[in-house]
């Protein structure tokens, strides 16, 4: 719960001082941009409040994968704004954790089924989906590196 919690300071940690050139950076042909990154974090992070509420509402709800390429691809995400792009993922994380906070223990038992990873217990998920912004933030941080040369 504490990393899934944690995800805004850990974005926001990254994205201190970003600047218009490391925004835009392209670290190699066919990767993504800063823009491109957070914007992926704010959208899974629709899916993943849809998903964790699924698995708390529901029996053994069967989570629907999707795309993240052509999420990208097709949704602007190279046009996006980083401020608009965290302020949507903190503002779903929070309320996300605080609904998560409210919970008794033994909803973390809840199954979710997804097609591609499985069946996983709430907590599992609500880890996998902190590790997730934790990776992102790590991928912010080595592009800004490599974009100040």
């Amino acid at each position: 719960m504490e990393i899934f919690r944690n995800g805004p300071a850990t974005v926001q940690k990254v994205l201190d001082g970003v600047t218009e050139n490391e925004e835009g950076y392209v670290p190699a042909p066919g990767k993504w941009t800063i823009r491109q990154i957070v914007r992926h974090v704010a959208d899974t992070e629709i899916v993943v409040g849809m998903r964790l509420r699924q698995i708390i509402a529901e029996e053994s709800p069967t989570l629907i994968p999707f795309d993240q390429e052509a999420w990208a691809a097709n949704l602007g995400y190279e046009n996006a704004a980083v401020s608009d792009s965290f302020a949507r993922f903190r503002s779903v994380r929070e309320d996300t954790a605080k609904l998560l906070e409210s919970l008794p223990d033994q909803a973390f038992d809840r199954p979710g089924v997804h097609p591609e990873r499985g069946t996983k217990s709430l907590l599992e998920w609500v880890h996998i989906f902190g590790v997730h912004v934790e990776r992102h933030a790590d991928q912010i941080r080595a592009i800004r590196e490599k974009a100040r040369g």
